[in-house]
């Protein structure tokens, strides 16, 4: 092998590990969007920098986070859930932190370790949006909510309206809290003597109300996963309201 030749393949060799390098620290131009995991593997996401607000999804999980930009020490950006926790913490070097109860210290590095598709709400129809209500409602009642009814309130929609896919959203992100919430037995309890209905609602807003025995959850539907309250806030709305 030639000097010249042998000098060219170290060359490219070390040109490739220099490429990986910056793709696995992410110093180089910010990675729009990509699926992410802890060191320890314990936490997978992806994250969806394609737009604002940056979008988080959880492996596992079918819910969708919008997360809220705020400034953070040492020239970084916190990203937060709208019940103003941090999920995220991004360095201008391109260092990635996951904030998580299931990590052992609460938080940890991310790592890039493959590609994803943007986070998108699955489109639905109104008649799927109804199915979908009507199928959570029996899924709840045999979680032990016996009486739970789900409905939904959007006259402002057209039955062809694309906003449907965010009423669909919005009732699976509910089911999700609901759910979860009856797994204790003392949220159960609760859960199932003071609430016999939950409504979904297109409204002006993303809210959570009670109203006698029924639950509201209201729904900027023009605006999807920004337009509903996320699992966290939904959870702990719940909580305060009964």
């Amino acid at each position: 092998m030639s000097g010249r030749f042998r000098a060219a393949v170290v060359g490219a060799a070390l040109s490739l590990i220099a490429g990986h390098d910056v793709l696995a620290a992410e110093t180089g131009p910010p990675l729009r969007i990509g699926h992410y995991s802890s060191g320890n593997g314990l936490i997978g996401l992806v994250i969806d920098r394609m737009g604002t607000p940056v979008k988080v999804r959880f492996d596992g999980s079918e819910e969708i986070l919008a997360l809220t930009a705020e400034q953070a020490p040492y020239n970084s950006i916190a990203l937060k859930r709208d019940d103003g926790v941090s999920v995220l913490r991004i360095y201008e070097t391109g260092r990635i932190l996951i904030f998580s109860d299931k990590l052992p210290d609460g938080s940890a590095d991310a790592y890039r370790d493959q590609d994803a598709e943007p986070l998108v709400v699955k489109k639905a129809t109104k008649e799927q949006a109804e199915t979908e209500a009507e199928s959570l409602g029996r899924k709840l009642r045999r979680a032990g909510a016996p009486a739970l009814a789900i409905s939904l309130d959007a006259p402002r929609l057209s039955a062809d309206a694309a906003e449907w896919s965010a009423m669909a959203d919005a009732i699976a992100v509910t089911g999700i809290t609901l759910a979860e919430m009856l797994t204790s037995p003392i949220a159960r309890e609760v859960i199932a003597a003071k609430l016999r209905r939950v409504v979904i609602r297109d409204a002006d807003q993303a809210d959570v109300k009670l109203a006698d025995d029924t639950l509201i959850v209201e729904v900027e539907a023009k605006a999807a996963v920004t337009g509903r309250p996320s699992s966290a806030r939904l959870r702990s709305a719940i909580g305060d309201l009964l």
